[in-house]
């Protein structure tokens, strides 16, 4: 596959689950929202009743694929979404015809319908779901997982009763081969080497690599359900193998959401620190995933009252750190964490310290 026009694009599913966001959004009632776009699928969800949602990523190719997929989610009907997308029921690899007539009918932006003319006619109008680098770099992870924890390495993806999936971790499952998958795959020169290119993120959590990726798990393997995490999926399966792992993004009633709202969506690619510090649009929500964990310096101290500018009073920010926590500024925040713990437990990819604060000058 020659890759030339789709090697911009990063994220095409995602690696978080944005139910978090989702939940406090239907619980707070923001007007104005700002969020990191990513694939779109963590971002174009949180709409409902907000009256503007502002999308922000540097990559223009990110922003055409949110595009995109606000597109589909308002064009097309929820089983048309899936089968565009090639979400389990329906396999990324079949439904091509009908993926190109799906695609030919949805009205698109000429730069955004031009960019994926060209993508679909590389790949045949195969799904464009896990075709970001961070996908295909788990579907190699999990087919080095599945050599290594051999014949039976899903069986705790088999699971319908919890009790007995927990019965399954504490006594049967392989943890001595499972320790040796964390060991080879979870580590800094691996994803470097794979997919951050040198980028990856300097850590400061107190937890070694091994202890850090061997904790998420574990909560992953003993909260709910291992099959309903679609992060699970793809690191046994490389895609999503089940309904129970479709992620939220894809549900009927978040297609009904996005497709019913009113909410005016605006796609911008400039620095979000540079956008929230000039003040030229304030907001009650923001979504600023893990990008913090990458700040370094005076931006990791002063980011957060460098974008009070853009900030209503008791505006929510939402960080992801990951690996990295920001020692930054506080002041004018309150911590409201703990408020929301519960919801924080039950979400599926569990590699994200999540901290949400309130603005409160």
């Amino acid at each position: 596959m020659a890759q030339k026009y789709f090697t911009g694009l990063n994220y095409t599913l995602g690696n978080e689950d944005t139910s978090v966001e989702i939940e406090l959004v239907k619980k707070l009632k923001p007007k104005a929202i700002f969020s990191v776009c990513g694939s779109g699928g963590r971002a174009l969800p949180l709409c409902g009743e907000a009256e503007g949602l502002t999308l922000s990523d540097l990559s223009k190719e990110q922003i055409h694929l949110a595009m995109l997929r606000e597109a589909t989610y308002k064009q097309l009907s929820h089983e048309d979404f899936l089968i565009f997308w090639g979400y389990f029921p329906y396999a990324d690899n079949d439904f091509c015809e009908t993926r190109k007539k799906l695609f030919l009918k949805l009205e698109l932006a000429n730069e955004v319908q031009l960019y994926f003319k060209n993508i679909f006619e590389e790949i045949q109008f195969t799904s464009l779901l896990y075709l970001g680098k961070w996908e295909r770099t788990f579907q190699i992870l999990a087919k080095i997982a599945k050599v290594l924890l051999g014949k039976d390495f899903d069986r705790i993806l088999r699971f319908d009763d919890l009790k007995a999936q927990r019965e399954y971790y504490r006594s049967g499952f392989p943890h001595t081969k499972w320790k040796a998958v964390i060991f080879l795959l979870g580590n800094k020169a691996l994803f470097n080497a794979l997919l951050y290119k040198g980028d990856f993120i300097e850590k400061n959590s107190k937890d070694s690599h091994f202890d850090y990726y061997y904790k998420a798990f574990d909560r992953l393997f003993t909260h709910d359900l291992a099959k309903k995490s679609f992060f699970l999926q793809l690191c046994f399966y490389g895609k999503i193998n089940s309904l129970a792992g479709v992620p939220v993004e894809a549900s009927i009633l978040t297609h009904q959401r996005i497709a019913n709202s009113s909410t005016k969506t605006h796609y911008i690619t400039e620095d979000l620190i540079s956008h929230l510090k000039s003040g030229v649009q304030k907001y009650d929500f923001l979504s600023l995933s893990d990008v913090p964990s990458y700040f370094k310096g005076d931006l990791e101290k002063n980011f957060m009252q460098d974008i009070r500018p853009g900030l209503n009073l008791g505006a929510i920010v939402v960080n992801r750190y990951y690996l990295r926590k920001a020692n930054c500024d506080l002041s004018s925040f309150i911590d409201i964490t703990k408020d929301f713990e519960e919801l924080i437990a039950s979400e599926k990819v569990q590699m994200y310290d999540i901290r949400i604060y309130r603005y409160v000058p």
